[in-house]
């Protein structure tokens, strides 16, 4: 599946599509986290809030420019 389709599947709720986006960009937003938190437990926190934050608001990703983007400047 392209990101796209994974993208498109997370608007329409599919938990398939959620994890797939989830397993590809857990670890880079995973080094955002530890960057600008104390330590690693409390980075996987801010990444587990970050996602949720991510699933209520991705119908608002309008397909312009980098999702990768896009969602550090959401975390």
């Amino acid at each position: 599946m392209d990101l796209q389709s994974v993208i498109e599947g997370c608007i329409a709720g599919n938990a398939k599509s959620q994890r797939m986006l989830f397993e590809f960009f857990a670890p880079k937003m995973l080094a955002v986290c530890i960057r600008y938190t104390s330590n690693k437990m409390e980075a996987e926190d801010v990444l587990q809030e970050g996602f949720i934050k991510l699933f209520q608001r991705i119908d608002s990703f309008e397909f312009k420019g980098s999702f990768e983007g896009w969602l550090r400047r959401l975390f």
